[in-house]
């Protein structure tokens, strides 16, 4: 299917055999305008932590975690603080010269959004955006964001979820989640590392007690 106009990484229109062919897809001020989308959203998501408590959240309500799968709504404090801490570990490995590697479902999600606040960012707040990367180099591949979506996710997954027809595709024991090979899908496990060796340290706490 083609690729989305506006480069909307919670499109259903992705590419996913898109290739890097022309040249790096995660450019310095791609990187850097992705790098300030993705330090934008942990204050968000704290603010709802706080906001939320216990709490659920009705089908259709707003705000970053209510644009999650309606999979994810019915939560509690523990998993909402785990959901705004994958923003902040993504936000953090932005800030070295790794490239940024999602470790969980949690953080491909937040990594989503992420990319989606840097289209925003490139669509509605130009001036902010040359402010902020004017001074480096320029690069055809500038602010791709479908590009980056591709590159940066080694499936789509996890958007299935928002397909009211597949309810109960997080389901490990599904034969639809068997037969794709899918993983953690389902809301307590997203923040299960995908592999051992990708675990972050436990000791690494968080934002806000």
């Amino acid at each position: 299917m083609p690729a989305s106009a506006d480069g909307d990484p919670l499109s259903e229109d992705w590419d996913e055999e898109e290739e890097d062919e022309d040249g790096e897809v995660l450019t310095p001020r791609t990187r850097t305008v992705l790098r300030l989308a993705l330090e934008e959203l942990p204050g968000q998501a704290w603010q709802e932590v706080v906001g939320l408590g216990d709490a659920s959240l009705p089908r259709g309500a707003g705000g970053l975690f209510g644009s999650l799968p309606p999979v994810t709504l019915r939560q509690d404090s523990r998993w909402w603080r785990q959901m705004a801490r994958a923003f902040d570990d993504l936000a953090a490995g932005l800030t070295s010269e790794t490239d940024v590697e999602p470790r969980s479902t949690g953080e491909e999600m937040a990594l989503r959004l992420g990319i989606a606040r840097a289209a925003e960012l490139t669509r509605n707040r130009p001036r902010f955006v040359r402010e902020a990367a004017g001074d480096l180099p320029e690069d055809s591949r500038d602010f791709d964001w479908t590009a980056c979506s591709g590159f940066l996710f080694q499936d789509h997954d996890v958007l299935m979820l928002f397909d009211d027809s597949l309810d109960g595709i997080e389901d490990a024991d599904s034969d639809v989640n068997q037969a794709l090979g899918m993983v953690n899908l389902a809301p307590l496990d997203w923040f299960t590392p995908f592999a051992p060796e990708q675990a972050r340290a436990d000791d690494r706490g968080f934002r806000h007690p």
